[in-house]
């Protein structure tokens, strides 16, 4: 039967079952790091522009980063 999908089960004891659900308290974050300059992650390596960099230029910089090699 459990080849045709019917696989046979024991009633269950109450009409309505519970699962017990276990609630953490909040982890707190930790502090983000004030960069002085703008910083462009990608994967493992990360580009530090010049301080006061334009948008433009980290607009730029982040479409270089984003073209396949």
């Amino acid at each position: 039967m459990a080849r045709q999908g019917k696989l046979v089960l024991p009633a269950p004891v109450d009409a309505v079952e519970f699962a017990a659900v276990i609630v953490d308290p909040p982890v707190s974050e930790p502090p983000i790091k004030k960069a002085s300059r703008p910083e462009i992650v990608v994967g493992s390596v990360t580009i530090r522009l010049e301080d006061g960099a334009s948008a433009a230029r980290i607009g730029a910089v982040a479409r270089a980063c984003a073209f396949p090699t």
